[in-house]
């Protein structure tokens, strides 16, 4: 028996009935949902896979060709196939110019025609990316989360995205790299990049029927030093957040534009927990104070209830003051070994932040920071950028083994 084909049908209540029945008659080998909206078909894509997408394209909220290049940006690894009315077939054509596998006329296809069309075109997408394959690049997005609140998780990510966006315009000149802040009660990110952002991630979020690059571009604030950023709406004074679905739906059509997304998912709430589902690797900032390392235990907890791969997940002490013991126990309790440990720069922080400098790169946790990006990376480190823990290793009373160093993950 064929295997089941999963189908989107974006269409009218009446007419999506119709070709809904057609399907039916073929209940063993399809199994459909349907969508009345261009905006609800996003949602549903949100939510689950589909082999195929079948839509009309004109839509109450989207018209034309502007249906189907929506669709196909936000569904790039999905075939579409255009049901139009009969008047409409050239514009129908000019989807299929565009991109999409086929055509067919309302009122005049049938059973059979609709489920050979949607076969073959299948069949065809599958043919197409066996024979692309490594020329479309889907770009890896990483999280930075902080066990519990001020624990410096929106710092790191912010000194973070600096070596990544450099290393991703080394390696294709003027790429950039996409920061999104999941922050609803401040403007941290925006403050440290000093942008007065216009949009947020709120109004890509409520936009998604009108997400495409012309759109992304004027909501995005570019940076400086290599990255763009998509503004919490804290920085607008707006404390409600989009629904952690469209907010997934956004970071799957930012992998599409970047070839690396950071999220900063602030603290381990419901919504961070439910967006983590797009995320490839993540890191856990913690501080290895007793009440914090109880927050990170729980934190590593969620983490895994929610799937993330204990392999994927890179633990960073943040101000740490000297060599603890309890960070030892916690590690080995959890099995969870830290990828860095970086010291107490609180004094050099606020010191560059009163001077107007907030992401100074001579900071100290800048360049500890840039040992992690190349770990992040896959690449060699360099010989004298190491951990605090192997540093006080050398130069305390009480010499130990510096723990070994931890495998590097690739994010491309």
């Amino acid at each position: 028996m064929d295997q089941e084909l999963q189908i989107l049908v974006i269409d009218s209540p009446d007419d999506a009935a119709h070709t809904l029945k057609m399907l039916a008659d073929e209940s063993q080998a399809f199994s459909t949902w349907r969508a009345g909206s261009l905006l609800e078909a996003l949602d549903v894509l949100a939510r689950r896979g589909f082999d195929i997408i079948v839509s009309e394209l004109n839509l109450r909220d989207s018209y034309g060709l502007d249906t189907f290049e929506a669709l196909r940006l936000h569904t790039r690894d999905i075939p579409i196939v255009i049901m139009t009315a009969a008047g409409n077939e050239q514009l129908a054509l000019s989807a299929v110019e565009r991109g999409a596998q086929d055509y067919l006329i309302k009122n005049k296809v049938t059973t059979a025609a609709l489920t050979r069309v949607i076969r073959y075109a299948v069949a065809r997408h599958k043919g197409s990316q066996r024979g692309s394959e490594g020329s479309q690049t889907v770009g890896r997005a990483i999280g930075i989360l902080g066990a519990k609140g001020g624990v410096g998780a929106t710092t790191v990510a912010a000194h973070l995205a600096i070596p990544l966006a450099e290393q991703a315009s080394r390696e294709r000149p003027g790429e950039r790299i996409l920061l999104v802040d999941l922050d609803a009660n401040a403007a941290s990110t925006s403050a440290l990049f000093q942008t007065k952002p216009q949009f947020t991630l709120a109004d890509a979020a409520t936009n998604l029927h009108r997400l495409d690059r012309k759109f992304w571009s004027g909501i995005v604030s570019e940076t400086k030093c290599g990255v763009d950023l998509l503004n919490s709406p804290g920085s607008k004074g707006c404390t409600e957040m989009p629904a952690a679905e469209r907010i997934r739906h956004v970071v799957r059509f930012a992998r599409n534009l970047y070839p690396l997304v950071l999220v900063d998912l602030g603290v381990p709430t419901t919504l961070a927990m439910e967006v983590i589902q797009e995320i490839q690797n993540l890191v856990l900032v913690a501080v290895p104070n007793l009440m914090e390392m109880i927050e990170a235990r729980r934190a590593l907890e969620k983490l895994s209830e929610a799937g993330l791969p204990a392999d994927h997940i890179h633990l960073l002490w943040n101000r740490v003051t000297h060599q603890s013991g309890a960070i030892r126990a916690f590690e080995q309790a959890t099995g969870q070994r830290a990828v860095l440990s970086i010291p107490d720069c609180t004094a050099e922080i606020e010191s560059s932040y009163s001077q107007g400098r907030f992401l100074d790169t001579r900071l100290p946790l800048h360049k500890e920071i840039e040992v992690l990006a190349a770990q992040l990376l896959g690449r060699e480190i360099a010989p004298t950028s190491r951990s605090l823990l192997a540093l006080l290793a050398n130069i305390g009373h009480r010499r130990e083994k510096a723990p070994p160093p931890v495998k590097a993950v690739s994010v491309r």
